[in-house]
Formats: structure tokens, sequence, C-alpha cells
């Protein structure tokens, strides 16, 4: 069975995809910490970070550091935004294909935030969040337009 980022990557499953370029695409995370949590995902298949060539392990870097600034000019995580791999199924990655997390954080946030955590990948509220996921899609990807 293919990988679920193999086959986005693919066009054989839909996502709210924000940008892409030759190594990676950049989506909204279907099961999100926080309000525009962002995944870059690597297009070619990787479960470690050590899998990705030097080069791309190098521009998925700066490319956090686009993203992030496009995630500030749309007002999320002005004051902080946590960047996170889970490098392998110990680390709690549960794709194994190389992927980093942009996490906008607020003030006071961190009781929603363990919450998420908790119940993520509960059924709870899909129709509410995937709403939610399309219309921060829609935001972000008229200020990547511009940022990119």
């Amino acid at each position: 069975m293919t990988c679920v980022f193999c086959a986005i990557a693919a066009g054989q499953l839909p996502a709210h995809q924000l940008y892409q370029d030759d190594d990676f695409i950049v989506l909204l995370d279907i099961f999100p910490m926080r309000p525009a949590h962002v995944l870059i995902v690597s297009r070619a298949h990787a479960p470690f970070l050590k899998d990705l060539p030097t080069g791309v392990r190098d521009r998925l870097l700066a490319l956090s550091d686009r993203i992030a600034a496009a995630l500030r000019t749309a007002g999320y995580g002005r004051e902080g935004i946590n960047l996170v791999i889970n490098d392998g199924p110990d680390s709690n990655q549960h794709v194994p294909h190389l992927h980093l997390h942009l996490i906008p954080r607020r003030p006071g946030d961190l009781p929603a935030l363990l919450w998420r955590l908790l119940v993520r990948f509960l059924p709870l509220g899909r129709k509410r969040i995937e709403a939610r996921l399309q219309a921060e899609a829609e935001q972000l990807r008229l200020v990547l337009s511009k940022e990119i």
C-alpha cells in the first residue's frame, strides 16, 4: 500500500495543499494541533530525515522559514511557531514519511494544545474542523502567493 503522503504528492488523495515545488508539498494537517497547523512534506519517500539528500534537507529549513513568515503575515504564530520533526516511529511519527510540522502558537494556548494532543485522532467535530481547514487554506494560499 502506498503511504498517505506519497499518494497526496501523486495527486491520488485530496489535501488542503498550500504550495508545492520540486522537492516539497505544503499542506494543512488534517488533525491540527492548533489553527493553521502546516506540514512541509518531502515529495520523495524518505522515512527519516537522514534519508533526504543534503541539498533537499537544506531547502527544507529555508522553505520552513518562508512558510513561517507567511503564517505570521496571515496572523498565525506572530510570537512563536513550533517546528517539529518526529524522526522515526519511536518519536511518535505516525506516517513513516519525512514531514516537518509548523504549529503556530499564541499566549495561553497550552491547555487547548494539550487537550488537542489527547483527542487529536478522534472523530470529534470533523465537519467543523474541515470547514476551518478550508477557510485557513484559502487564506494561506493567498498570503503564500504573495510571499513565495
